[in-house]
């Protein structure tokens, strides 16, 4: 075994040897290209307005100038990006939007001709419409369940993996695998095998709930009707919440290797158990980052509904108006594809907004 492990050792060797020396050589080449006479002008040329700049400011005022020219990529990014389309989004809410061409020669639309209808969109939503209602409720009903549970689950996991084990490096990689798998390519790739893996996901769910019914055991316990269904619907639902847990399992275990060792420390000295090691200084040190694990969760989760689905049977619009309802007007495709967006989005955070306040009742600040 120890001939083994040298025999890897030395390649590893070899090759790390081999990588310094490639990267030295590079090192190398961009330090003899920044000393030629073009690359001197050219940093030189660069550097010149700067310099004039900043030889006729303060350095307050300069702070400041610096500060908005690192600040403006972002600000251009978010008003052409997100506000420029999400003001649009609610301008096509209230409107009979119509695609037309002009060209005729590539088919490709090339104006929009919107015209206001109040809430008409939005009265074909909740009014006519066959499932949005109910899935907006499901919807909002499972991501309200899933954030605690999930904020629960990998609060948890994170305190194992902070601790000292063998193979700990490769269970964190485990745990963070589900968050590569649910990319979108990878969701494309394996959409061919999900007629298999739901039939084996049903068989597995079978064969459990035959051997043991959790929601029977839970009632003869005498538990309440409330918690038996809340606890029936965790456990259905396990393998979702390990799945959607990965990020925030980075996040607790970021929060917790943060946090001053010399607390724990102390709290060994005194004789505290790791039940109150946990209550009183690692889940007040992590509150914080809750706040943020359970936006995470929210969009997440939301991202992932149902009711996305059925928004985007909307998502391509027709070239004219559509009569989908007599009586709300000339609606189209694009129109009640907008109204959609904007009560998906409102709906969103009308949860993110709850969860933030009762989350933030239990927040712990070390600094105050």
């Amino acid at each position: 075994m120890q001939k083994v492990k040298d025999f890897f050792n030395k390649v590893f060797s070899a090759i790390a040897a081999f990588f310094q020396m490639i990267f030295g050589y590079i090192k190398k080449g961009f330090k003899w290209l920044g000393n030629t006479k073009v690359m001197k002008k050219i940093g030189f040329g660069l550097a010149y307005f700067p310099n004039k700049i900043a030889s006729y400011l303060p350095y307050k005022k300069r702070q400041t100038v610096w500060g908005i020219i690192f600040i403006l990529p972002l600000m251009v990014g978010f008003v052409y990006f997100f506000l420029m389309p999400f003001i649009t989004t609610i301008i096509y809410s209230f409107s009979n939007v119509v695609r037309f061409n002009t060209t005729g020669y590539d088919g490709e639309y090339t104006g929009i001709i919107t015209e206001f209808v109040g809430i008409d969109n939005y009265k074909f939503i909740f009014t006519e419409h066959a499932e949005f209602s109910d899935t907006l409720l499901a919807s909002f009903g499972d991501t309200f369940i899933n954030v605690p549970v999930i904020l629960i689950f990998s609060l948890i996991i994170a305190v194992v993996l902070n601790s000292q084990f063998r193979g700990r490096a490769f269970v964190r990689a485990v745990f963070f695998m589900p968050v590569i798998f649910n990319s979108q390519a990878i969701d494309v790739a394996m959409k061919s095998a999900s007629t298999f893996s739901e039939a084996l996901e049903n068989a597995n769910s079978d064969m459990f709930s035959n051997m043991f019914n959790f929601s029977d055991f839970l009632t003869n316990a005498n538990m309440p009707t409330a918690a038996v269904t809340f606890l029936t619907d965790a456990s259905s639902s396990i393998f979702d919440i390990i799945t959607y847990s990965g990020v925030q399992i980075l996040i607790f275990l970021s929060a917790i290797q943060s946090v001053p060792k010399h607390l724990y420390e102390a709290a060994k000295i005194e004789g505290a158990t790791q039940y109150e090691i946990f209550w009183k200084i690692t889940f007040p040190m992590v509150s914080p980052q809750m706040l943020t694990a359970a936006v995470y969760t929210v969009v997440d989760s939301y991202m992932r509904s149902e009711m996305l689905t059925i928004i985007q049977q909307y998502d391509a619009g027709g070239t004219g108006g559509t009569a989908f309802v007599a009586g709300l007007g000339n609606l189209t495709k694009d129109g009640i594809y907008s109204a959609m967006s904007m009560i998906f989005c409102l709906s969103s955070i009308v949860i993110i907004a709850i969860w933030m306040w009762l989350l933030s009742r239990m927040v712990f600040y070390y600094d105050e």
